[in-house]
């Protein structure tokens, strides 16, 4: 008979060797040690989709598709997330006020908590410009402008000239502030090809620099949901590739140490369905920094009471399909600068 401590050592061993084995078959931590993702937030009502989380001292607050941008708050990522008042007061002027809020996402500028949101633009035909608004507290309510920050046809302070399509429109905002303090905003043109475009801002983040955007990257399917990241002297460009309504729909990223040069990087895969058991897991968003450890937020398709993703290989047709939130762990491999996620945070 084997001693205990023998029989701990060799189980030690084998699941070293499994997660190993696991690791350089592509699959993630995760997965190999058997530990489903759950779902850190699931909507009361609807669903969740498209999380901009930012961290305000021990708080978080994820903003959210849907509404006049739904909110949640929470002390840790784990939860649990309470769900708040939409963090919009009221429809910008120039918006329909048609449809919902498109992946809002909020950042602190010396004009108070500044929030970025896609909303149907009067007159476009349905499609999408990109608003701000203003508040005193991360959670809201924000006031908006007037005017829209970035619009093909409403005059906004961006045209996106030299995009694919000028009859199409803009979402996604994500905004950035480099180590110098410079201010952009990030965010997708519509239609296909689809691309990723960045606009210098103002300080306060209210206005553009008087520079034109730029386009970072272009997708022949679909690319979205852009988000990026400063570390150890290198730009990460994280998206979500592939159409959001099926379970192919996946994280990937980029690395530059141009901010500018992202085309000619090679996209590699964050998160997908192989390796985490999840349908489409996107629209992430990443939090770093505040004295916390790094922590990617992001959606993924469930189809049942109980929160079990969808179990599709293209489009989810499930009547019950809606989307959730989970949290994750966002380390920097052993070079410090190859992005992995070796576990999902279980909720509270």
């Amino acid at each position: 008979m084997r001693s205990q401590r023998t029989f701990r050592v060799t189980a030690y061993l084998s699941v070293l060797v499994v997660l190993v084995a696991s690791a350089v078959a592509g699959r993630s931590v995760a997965q190999a040690s058997g530990q489903e993702p759950r779902p850190v937030y699931v909507a009361p009502t609807g669903e969740a989709a498209d999380p901009g989380v930012v961290r305000d001292g021990q708080d978080y607050y994820a903003f959210m598709t849907g509404g006049l941008a739904r909110v949640a708050r929470a002390d840790n990522p784990r939860g649990p997330w309470q769900s708040m008042p939409n963090a919009l007061s009221r429809w910008g002027e120039w918006a329909s006020g048609q449809g919902a809020v498109w992946a809002p996402d909020a950042v602190r500028t010396s004009a108070g908590w500044v929030l970025y949101y896609a909303a149907q633009a009067e007159g476009f035909a349905g499609q999408r410009c990109i608003g701000t608004a203003v508040a005193d507290q991360p959670g809201g309510p924000y006031e908006p402008a007037a005017t829209p920050l970035v619009c093909p046809i409403l005059g906004g302070e961006d045209p996106a000239a030299d995009r694919p399509d000028q009859t199409s429109g803009v979402i996604d905002p994500s905004p950035f502030q480099d180590e110098d303090g410079t201010r952009y905003l990030l965010y997708k043109t519509q239609k296909t090809p689809g691309t990723i475009r960045m606009f210098p801002l103002s300080q306060d983040g209210l206005h553009g620099r008087g520079e034109a955007s730029h386009e970072l990257v272009r997708h022949s399917d679909s690319i979205e949901n852009p988000v990026m990241v400063r570390r150890d002297g290198h730009y990460f460009l994280f998206a979500a590739a592939n159409w959001y309504d099926q379970c192919r729909y996946s994280t990937v990223w980029r690395r530059s140490a141009d901010l500018w040069s992202f085309a000619d990087k090679d996209e590699h895969v964050l998160l997908d369905q192989a390796g985490t058991g999840l349908c489409g897991p996107g629209g992430a968003d990443v939090v770093t920094g505040g004295g916390g450890p790094d922590r990617i937020f992001l959606h993924a398709w469930v189809c049942s009471a109980g929160n079990e993703p969808c179990r599709f290989t293209g489009v989810v047709t499930d009547p019950n399909r809606r989307r959730v939130v989970y949290a994750a762990v966002l380390s920097w491999g052993a070079d410090g600068i190859t992005p992995q996620v070796p576990a999902f945070l279980p909720p509270a």
